[in-house]
């Protein structure tokens, strides 16, 4: 079975109210880059990030109906869509997948109106600044919660979907307010991280093989501000190595910094004060010891400036979406 982890740039961008694919010349290209993506690739789930919207106030606007629109259009295998809470934007969490190969289910777990580990979809505490003092924060992006019941008779699964708080800073007016928005930011992130970190441990106390996948807007090394926490959000996740049986693996491995950045890398963006641009590996997909690779390389960033993989789709892949899928594939 073939994973895959895929943000695709402003997805809701490219349907009309009715949730119907558009027409114009914009969309169809992005439509098309991402088919001949996915063709290609040939996952047989993809957890999406930047999804298409669900309005909750007039219930216009549907994720489900839009992906599931999607892929009828392409005549894409990957023709079913499933979501969890929807989110306080327009960026939705969703996947789609081939329902010949598996029926997902949405399984929050958490327990209502608890304060360290509730639903998604509530209020959650943590002391994020080490002041002994628990901090209240709300996922602005419900992590999706999936049961996964696999075709074949193979084990059952269970998956997380996540969009974890960006870093960016677009407003900071000098270094002092740069300085202030850059470690609240990472506390966010580490907040929505340590929930999600908290889930996973609820999932392996139950003995559940278990899979997080997603944006999660960081990487070992990726900021100065990291290591005042001695940790990235992406380790967070991964879990304590006191415990090495609990450890999510990340079958991409350690990333290299290099002239243009990180290595392998997902994504890229713009240095505030050098202005170059920087390659960053954001986009993961972690197993726990229950999975069995496929393979000596079961993963694989599909970057086509650093993968012999993904070099012969590198103008498809840079039309579909400004980040790099990411797959993992599992026995």
């Amino acid at each position: 079975m073939r994973l895959m982890s895929y943000n695709v740039e402003w997805f809701d961008d490219h349907f009309e109210s009715d949730n119907t694919p558009k027409t114009t010349a914009a969309s169809i290209k992005v439509f098309d880059a991402l088919t001949q993506v996915i063709n290609a690739i040939d996952p047989d789930m993809i957890g999406i990030t930047e999804g298409p919207n669900t309005t909750t106030t007039t219930g216009n606007r549907s994720t489900i109906a839009a992906l599931e629109n999607f892929a009828t259009a392409q005549g894409l295998r990957q023709s079913r869509a499933i979501m969890g809470y929807p989110s306080a934007g327009r960026q939705e969490i969703a996947v789609l997948y081939d329902p010949a190969l598996m029926t997902p289910t949405h399984d929050p777990g958490g327990r209502p109106g608890a304060k360290k580990n509730p639903p998604f979809n509530e209020k959650f505490e943590i002391d994020s600044d080490a002041d002994g003092i628990r901090e209240i924060y709300r996922h602005y992006r419900p992590p999706l919660e999936l049961k996964i019941t696999r075709a074949d008779g193979g084990a059952d699964f269970w998956m997380m979907v996540v969009h974890a708080k960006s870093k960016g800073i677009f407003n900071a007016t000098d270094r002092v307010h740069y300085e202030r928005t850059s470690e609240r930011n990472r506390r966010k992130l580490f907040a929505e991280c340590s929930s999600i970190r908290r889930r996973v441990e609820e999932w392996l106390d139950q003995d559940r093989p278990t899979i997080v996948m997603g944006d999660i807007n960081d990487g070992p090394g990726f900021d100065y501000y990291e290591g005042r926490f001695g940790r990235s959000a992406v380790e967070l996740i991964m879990g304590d190595l006191f415990k090495p049986d609990d450890i999510l693996r990340n079958y991409i491995g350690e990333p290299k910094f290099g002239r243009y950045g990180w290595e392998p890398s997902t994504a890229r963006f713009r240095d505030l004060f050098t202005e170059s641009h920087v390659n960053a590996l954001i986009d993961h997909i972690m197993a726990s010891r229950h999975l069995v690779p496929l393979g000596a390389d079961p993963a694989t960033v599909w970057n086509p400036y650093q993968s012999d993989a993904a070099d012969p789709l590198k103008r498809v892949l840079l039309d579909a979406s400004d980040h790099f899928p990411v797959t993992l594939d599992i026995a």
